[in-house]
């Protein structure tokens, strides 16, 4: 009788974790698809260059998520989740640090739409960026008090909103500023559902009060997280700046295709970061290093699954469909070359991503940070090299080299915190 009543207890931890990460996997993952149908569309209606150009406008919007976790949202779910007491209000100082953020990725946005494709396409993606910023946050702040279905619902009307607006881009002429402009909208609808409060508590009043307050948030975690996540940004898409700057967007566009398939997994690993995060930090906060083990193992299963159904469909559409989706005046060989690589990238950046969120849960951002800047270094070196002497989309297997880099660095602090455990429970 007493093994009969226990399965029950022994299944509700499964149940609870599949619950978990299928309601955030199956929201981002819709809005991975509607990224992925933007792509798609575009690599059949835009030139080499336009294609180019937008997705290299896309890295730097999935750059300003980096940013926002390292600044803004990493910060904002410790705080919450390890705090001992007191309300929400204490933590009021990050809405307007947040808006500070998305309005200079509003304008980097701008300004590299204006440079690379023109005035209309600086407007919408200079809103893309702005609402992608204030969007994440609100996935963020919803996570960072347990309560993912916000989360959850401002993806799903995003997705819709995206795939409507490149539905009803078939019946226009083709321009890269459609795409922006569909971007940007699916962005600001995509904020309603985190309501009206949500938006109030961005008040550009006050900046000078939330910047010093926010001062010791910088000084403990947020400068050596920043320079995690920009070396950590220049090793994982040094192929694509090195590329566009030496080449153009025409020379990027084989690349960007064999991105694009990967996208998903990208969007994945960033969303249940943000899940996974508030999970393993209160599990620190009180103690309990089994707990946040436990949520990095399921961290690691969810992203193996849903790499390999990722990499299944891409293997499948290539050697099925392939004239589908790659146009005429791009090479079906160097596609796949990059599909491939692109491919081994992906893997090796989910194997990394549970153990760096488990590292930064630990609090140990000056250690991580040094592990990224010594990848960094490894992979500028190798993509320049490459960039320099082989075709351009052997740049990704520099990148690659640096992930692995980072990769072993990475469990190298993982092994060192637990031996440290490990002795001081002795």
């Amino acid at each position: 009788m007493a093994e009969a009543s226990a399965l029950p207890l022994e299944k509700k931890p499964l149940r609870a974790t599949l619950a978990r990460f299928g309601l955030a996997s199956m929201s981002s993952a819709a809005v991975s698809v509607s990224h992925l149908l933007v792509q798609l569309v575009s690599v059949r209606r835009l030139e080499a260059a336009e294609i180019g150009t937008l997705a290299f406008l896309l890295v730097i919007i999935q750059f300003g998520y980096s940013l926002s976790n390292a600044l803004v949202s990493t910060p904002y779910a410790l705080a919450v989740n390890q705090r001992r007491e007191g309300d929400e209000a204490g933590f009021d100082f990050f809405y307007p640090i947040n808006l500070l953020l998305a309005a200079s990725q509003g304008l980097v946005c701008a300004g590299i739409g204006w440079a690379m494709a023109g005035p209309g396409a600086a407007a919408a993606f200079g809103v893309a960026g702005f609402a992608s910023l204030l969007r994440w946050f609100g996935r963020a702040n919803a996570y960072a008090h347990h309560s993912p279905g916000g989360a959850a619902v401002s993806d799903v009307v995003y997705a819709v909103c995206v795939v409507a607006g490149v539905g009803a881009t078939l019946v226009i002429e083709a321009r890269i500023e459609l795409f922006g402009a569909v971007i940007a909208t699916a962005g600001l609808i995509g904020l309603l559902p985190f309501g009206l409060h949500f938006l109030a508590r961005h008040r550009p009043v006050g900046i000078g009060r939330a910047l010093a307050a926010y001062r010791p948030v910088w000084q403990r975690q947020s400068a050596w997280t920043l320079i995690g996540v920009i070396t950590t940004e220049a090793t994982s898409n040094a192929h694509s700046y090195i590329v566009t700057a030496l080449a153009g967007p025409a020379a990027f566009a084989p690349i960007a295709v064999g991105m694009l398939f990967f996208r998903p997994v990208n969007v994945c690993i960033t969303a249940l970061t943000q899940l996974e995060r508030p999970r393993m930090a209160r599990a620190i906060g009180r103690g309990d290093e089994r707990a946040a083990q436990g949520s990095a193992r399921a961290f690691l299963a969810a992203l193996a699954v849903i790499w390999a159904g990722t990499a299944m469909l891409a293997a499948a559409i290539l050697w099925e469909f392939p004239h589908l989706l790659i146009k005429p005046t791009l090479s079906l060989q160097t596609v796949m070359i990059a599909v491939a690589l692109c491919a081994l990238l992906s893997l090796v950046q989910c194997l990394q991503a549970p153990i760096s969120v488990l590292t930064q849960a630990r609090g140990a951002f000056r250690p991580l940070a040094g592990t990224s800047m010594r990848s960094c270094f490894v992979g500028l070196v190798a993509v320049l090299a490459l960039a320099l002497t082989a075709p351009a989309v052997a740049t990704i297997a520099g990148v690659v080299l640096a992930q692995l880099v980072m990769m072993l660095g990475i469990y190298r602090l993982d092994r060192r915190w637990r031996a440290a455990g490990a002795e001081a429970g002795q």
